[in-house]
């Protein structure tokens, strides 16, 4: 039987506002705490805001959410369809970012040149450590793991499953519960990783919205959430050893509960019904600002900035960064007007 969707909008702009939080987090983890305490940004010293800054990491793992959320908006649709709309969706607008990039970090008034042309062309895979080579921008690995959830929907899809996923998600919530909980070997495999639970997290709070509770999406969502929280937690000493500061395993556990939370607001239909005109674009930003504010904000920040200048160079390269990403978004949709991507696009 074919549940009924309860709500007919598919745009939810407080989505977006999360998109917005999620890389507002992460830029301030690069910029006010890990550009800093690795020594890329020496120019500038800590801000107040370090010791907070250092948790901004975990907006990664609000993507990973907001991942498994939308997701599902684009199963209902053939394999080849659904390949065709993510790599429109990704690729071009990648392809620009590290062009953008290779040619802003290699001009030539910088204290240090940016990649080679031949890193920067096996960049435009996505998947550069795949062929033995690195990220332009270390930030983008989070793109190789949407690239292989991505992977894990078209193989749904194949065997005609799609319509399945959403008893899918919370059964495979439990697994990786279990699978963590009791330590198992994950053989290498990502889909045992705690970031799988945050996407089946996601993807069952989607279900919530749109048809309702079911005992098994309760189960399936308490399990996705033990995982992620047990998961994260456990990467504190690693953390603690890598990035030159201690971490609290307790803080980390109860950011990952405001995040999850944060998602379950959309239950709420004044908040699902929340409409600004500028949340769409905003979203739509946050894509090319995710790929070049690593890279280019951290040359802007270690070759122009000061500990005089500090309060206005960040708020400066910010802005600079956005209006590029705006730039950015306008070059993609003109690419996109191209023939091949056109005939793609069908």
């Amino acid at each position: 039987m074919v549940e009924k969707t309860r709500h007919l909008s598919k745009r939810v702009d407080y989505i977006d506002l999360l998109r917005v939080l999620a890389l507002g987090s992460v830029i301030s983890f690069h910029y006010l705490f890990s550009g800093i305490s690795k020594g890329k940004i020496d120019s500038l010293s800590p801000t107040p805001l370090y010791e907070i800054s250092k948790y901004g990491y975990l907006g990664v793992e609000l993507f990973f959410l907001i991942s498994g959320f939308v997701i599902l908006y684009s199963t209902n649709r053939t394999p080849v369809e659904f390949i065709k709309r993510r790599f429109l969706r990704l690729y071009p607008m990648f392809w620009i970012a590290i062009i953008f990039i290779f040619l802003v970090t290699n001009l030539p008034f910088w204290e240090k040149s940016g990649p080679d042309l031949n890193k920067a062309l096996l960049n435009l895979t996505m998947i550069p450590t795949a062929f033995g080579g690195e990220w332009v921008d270390r930030a983008h690995w989070f793109l190789l793991r949407e690239l292989q959830f991505y992977l894990f929907i078209v193989i749904m899809l194949f065997l005609g499953l799609g319509k399945k996923l959403p008893q899918i998600f919370p059964v495979w919530a439990m697994i990786l519960c279990f699978w963590n909980l009791l330590n198992l070997p994950h053989f290498e495999i990502w889909y045992f990783s705690g970031y799988f639970a945050l996407i089946s997290g996601g993807a069952i709070i989607y279900c919530v919205r749109e048809w309702g509770w079911t005992r098994i999406r309760a189960i399936g969502l308490l399990a996705s959430y033990i995982c992620a929280v047990d998961t994260r937690m456990a990467t504190v000493n690693w953390l603690n050893s890598h990035r030159n500061t201690q971490y609290s395993a307790l803080i980390i556990g109860a950011i990952i509960t405001f995040l999850y939370l944060l998602l379950l607001l959309t239950l709420n239909k004044r908040v699902s019904s929340i409409k600004l005109k500028w949340a769409g674009l905003a979203g739509a930003i946050t894509y090319p600002l995710f790929l070049i504010h690593g890279r280019v904000g951290g040359v802007l920040l270690q070759n122009l900035g000061t500990d005089s200048n500090k309060y206005f160079i960040y708020p400066a390269v910010l802005i600079v960064l956005i209006y590029s990403a705006y730039l950015a978004l306008k070059i993609e949709k003109k690419v996109l007007n191209l023939r091949p991507f056109r005939a793609l696009a069908r």
